[in-house]
């Protein structure tokens, strides 16, 4: 087991090498930004409350990465979603909504993220406009500070005879510009503005800027599915590190929203 001195020791090089501020390593501990300041600067030892938390959250995330974790309950959703960005594309999704699910684990699977999420609510609405929330939510707090990021992509993906294109620019904007000509089937129970919800919510909730347009098509499933799967390579690819810029910001402004 850990030494205290340990324990703070880890803690202190995890919020170095993700780029989280004090406020955020005092909410994934569960204590106040004042007493998580001053125990890591050595002005008070080490408390309980803090030890705990701390080595809760140490155990979370053996094996390192960036990771999150995101509850949310409401009269319409419950949902608990965990995520790893640096994942190998591995998925556990379940929201009651079949097509749903599907689109979801394409971004697991051509992103490379890790998600363990289920969900549950009174309406496909209410369900998608939750996870996209808290998918964005995630991938916030798991990008931290986003230091060292490659910040921007751009991909283009085919589906049988439907094309897409996706950009994104995780510059802690949340902004979407979409142009997505579906021909308003439901989609086995899932009508096609959700999915113009949906990106518009988890981009918004997320914090980055995105621009995706269905080049052509005519099936509205092919358009859908390439969209997600799109949307994960350019993520997969915005949100790798880039070795030149370790531990630096992406921005002449030294600055990004987070």
């Amino acid at each position: 087991m850990d030494s205290v001195d340990e324990v703070l020791e880890k803690v202190v090089q995890m919020q170095n090498s993700q780029g989280f501020s004090d406020q955020q390593m005092a909410e994934k501990i569960g204590c106040s930004r004042p007493l998580y300041q001053r125990t890591r600067t050595g002005k008070i030892p080490v408390g309980g409350t803090f030890l705990r938390g701390a080595m809760k959250l140490l155990a979370s995330v053996v094996g390192g990465g960036r990771k999150s974790f995101v509850r949310r309950e409401t009269k319409e959703t419950n949902i608990s979603l965990g995520l790893s960005v640096d994942g190998t594309g591995r998925y556990e999704i379940n929201t009651g909504i079949g097509i749903f699910d599907h689109l979801l684990s394409q971004l697991s699977r051509h992103g490379l993220f890790d998600i363990n999420l289920t969900a549950t609510g009174d309406d496909p609405h209410h369900i998608t406009e939750d996870v996209a929330i808290c998918l964005g939510k995630a991938f916030g707090e798991a990008l931290g500070e986003k230091r060292g990021i490659v910040r921007m992509a751009n991909v283009s993906v085919p589906m049988d005879e439907a094309l897409v294109t996706v950009v994104v620019d995780i510059s802690g904007r949340g902004y979407a510009v979409l142009d997505l000509p579906f021909a308003d089937n439901d989609m086995f129970g899932f009508p096609t503005d959700l999915v113009r919800h949906f990106l518009e919510s988890f981009a918004n909730e997320a914090r980055f800027n995105l621009h995706a347009g269905v080049v052509y098509g005519n099936n509205d499933h092919h358009k859908a599915e390439a969209l997600f799967k799109a949307l994960g390579r350019a993520l997969d690819i915005a949100t790798r590190i880039d070795a030149r810029i370790s531990g630096e910001l992406p921005s002449t402004k030294d600055y990004l929203e987070s």
